[in-house]
């Protein structure tokens, strides 16, 4: 099922166009906080949107590393069905290594 919000979009671009004529005439934190809101509510389904992101997907945050050297790094593999890691290769995105920070986040999709 494809991930569409073009309604709800409609409806917050119509919230956002209506405080901003409030501002207009009173500005309000109360208001710029609101802005603030719509706008960042746009901004997430949008995003969700174009990258087809089920609501119901798992979000996990990557953990602090327990070594604590500098050059200690995560990494991302994939294992080619085996134990062995000289058969392992690290993915790449953008022909880059993908290795997250901790703190960064993951979206898990489950089968």
């Amino acid at each position: 099922m494809e991930i569409n919000y073009n309604n709800i979009l409609k409806l917050l671009n119509a919230e956002s166009k209506k405080i901003i004529e409030e501002l207009r005439i009173n500005r309000t934190q109360d208001l710029v906080a609101r802005k603030k809101e719509v706008d960042n509510a746009i901004t997430w389904l949008k995003k969700g949107m174009d990258h087809q992101i089920h609501p119901d997907l798992n979000i996990v945050m990557i953990p602090e590393k327990t070594t604590k050297t500098p050059s200690s790094e995560y990494r991302l593999i994939e294992d080619h069905e085996s134990d062995e890691r000289k058969y392992w290769t690290e993915v790449k995105l953008d022909d880059q290594e993908l290795r997250p920070m901790p703190g960064s986040f993951l979206m898990i999709k489950y089968k």
